[in-house]
């Protein structure tokens, strides 16, 4: 049974086989279908079939969608040609030399100009620098001046005090001295009787060194002459004199005026 269905099976697929060349052989003969086409759109497509195609009769090929309206070519476009220039308004454009001379130019105007600042500006701050030199030295002038007279002023001051102060150490030495000497002249003073107690003298003595008595002058009476003469005796035998044995305070005494009062002898002796 199986046998038979598979010699039926192979026996069929070589029918169609069979059938199948069959029908490419009569395509490959069978003659091509004419198309005609009317130029005018509305006109009918009329196909032609060949006379040896098979007996079915072959379904009519529907005819083609009507074409578009052919576009109307656009009118081309007038070209106008430009305007020549003339020959004197033609500009030549600049060669790559002539553009980099240009730039070479520029650069140096630009270094030229920049040496030309630098060099202003630098007399500029020379200029500066001098105004502040010169206002400094002025300033460091009266800063040295100021010290000075300060120095001076303090020195002055300095040296009144000095002056004053040994004035007042000299007269002080002065005053000690001269009362010693009026007492030692006092012890030897013999006043005579009957004269005015209230009456003075004045004396200039002159001393030497260690207060020996030199001289002894009247330089104003007190108008009793035994008084004077009274005075004088009494000086020459104090000598020598009570006088400082340091030789600058002693040449205060080497020349001095003693004014003496039979009034100021009295009482000290009192």
């Amino acid at each position: 049974m199986q046998q038979r269905n598979g010699s039926a099976f192979i026996l069929s697929v070589s029918l169609h086989i069979a059938v199948l060349l069959l029908l490419i052989v009569s395509f490959e003969f069978s003659s091509q279908m004419p198309v005609l086409e009317n130029i005018n759109n509305n006109s009918k497509i009329i196909s032609a079939v060949a006379m040896n195609m098979p007996m079915t009769q072959a379904e009519p090929t529907p005819p083609p969608p009507p074409s578009k309206a052919v576009e109307e070519p656009k009118k081309p476009q007038k070209v106008v040609p430009p305007k020549p220039v003339p020959l004197q308004k033609q500009v030549e454009l600049p060669t790559q030399k002539a553009i980099a001379l240009k730039k070479e130019e520029h650069k140096k105007q630009l270094s030229q100009q920049k040496a030309v600042i630098e060099k202003q500006l630098l007399a500029d701050l020379q200029k500066q620098k001098k105004k502040m030199d010169k206002h400094k030295a002025l300033e460091q002038a009266m800063e040295k001046e100021l010290r000075e007279q300060a120095e001076k002023s303090l020195q002055q001051q300095l040296l009144h005090e000095q002056r004053r102060a040994a004035g007042a150490k000299s007269l002080g030495i002065v005053n000690k001295y001269k009362a010693l000497i009026l007492q030692a002249i006092s012890d030897r003073w013999l006043v005579p009787s009957g004269v005015d107690k209230r009456l003075s003298s004045e004396l200039l003595i002159r001393l030497a060194p260690g207060g020996v008595v030199l001289d002894v002058q009247i330089t104003r009476s007190s108008g009793d002459v035994s008084l004077d003469r009274s005075a004088r005796d009494a000086v020459f035998k104090a000598s020598p004199l009570p006088v400082p044995e340091n030789t600058e305070e002693f040449n205060q005494f080497r020349q001095f005026v003693l004014k003496v009062k039979p009034q100021d002898i009295i009482t000290n002796n009192a």
